[in-house]
């Protein structure tokens, strides 16, 4: 079990990562392990956990632990008892806000409030045939009048090839991206298209990130909301992350 989660680990590190930190305080012993484990790729972070002897390593969205002399590695959640807190939760969220923060809004479909300026921005993982997704598009206006800014990234669950992920193309190729999703989640025919497009970098962010279903919402701070939202809860949401961030700055 441990071997195929570690492959799979592998695998994900080839996708695109934020920037390697600065190197750490940890022991030679630590690094020379890493190399050895996963060659081809220096981690994001490497810092002392809160087990003596213990180290955290960050590799984008994937953490786990090393032991101070490179022997032992454990993979799962590092939980405080006394305070009842996942503190893995913690550094994964910062790594997906680092990500989020990658993004770039010209490589997104941006649906932004025209009558106010945005009060909060959010990343939504869609797929033009899931179900939920077009729900949620199609009360995009509510979202926009509650002050969200919504920029798409393409996510087609069925994978590379399939019609789902043509459709993806379809849009990103048209002239208007906006009024193209719009068309094609309410099922009116968009043109057959082909040109260069983000499609599969928006599918790696997605799986870097532990997108597991769409819709997903990815916040600018790094929290990811699974599925779909209404309007109202959302904006309740939204607002409740930007209390915690502002108390956690105050600290």
């Amino acid at each position: 079990m441990l071997g195929k989660t570690l492959l799979a680990t592998t695998m994900l590190l080839v996708l695109p990562t934020t920037a390697s930190l600065a190197a750490d305080n940890a022991p030679a012993t630590v690094h020379d392990a890493l190399k050895k484990l996963i060659p081809t790729e220096a981690p994001d972070r490497v810092s002392a956990s809160p087990i003596k002897g213990v180290y955290e390593v960050a590799y984008g969205t994937t953490i786990f632990y090393i032991s101070e002399d490179g022997k032992y590695l454990l993979q799962g959640d590092l939980i405080d008892v006394a305070d009842r807190k996942n503190l893995t939760s913690f550094t994964r969220r910062a790594a997906r806000g680092d990500i989020a923060k990658s993004i770039k809004k010209e490589d997104t479909i941006v649906f932004a409030p025209k009558e106010m300026p945005a009060e909060h921005v959010v990343y939504i993982f869609t797929d033009i045939d899931c179900p939920y997704c077009r729900k949620l598009h199609d009360e995009i206006g509510d979202y926009n009048k509650a002050g969200i800014e919504v920029r798409y990234l393409m996510y087609p669950r069925a994978g590379v090839g399939t019609p789902s992920y043509q459709k993806a193309v379809d849009v990103w190729c048209a002239k208007d991206r906006a009024e193209a999703l719009t068309k094609s989640k309410a099922g009116q025919p968009v043109p057959k298209a082909d040109c260069k497009n983000p499609i599969k970098a928006h599918m790696a962010l997605g799986e870097q990130v532990g997108v597991t279903g769409t819709p997903a919402i990815l916040l600018q701070t790094g929290d990811l909301i699974p599925g779909y939202r209404p309007a109202a809860d959302l904006k309740k949401v939204l607002d409740g992350v930007a209390a915690r961030e502002a108390e956690e700055k105050a600290k």
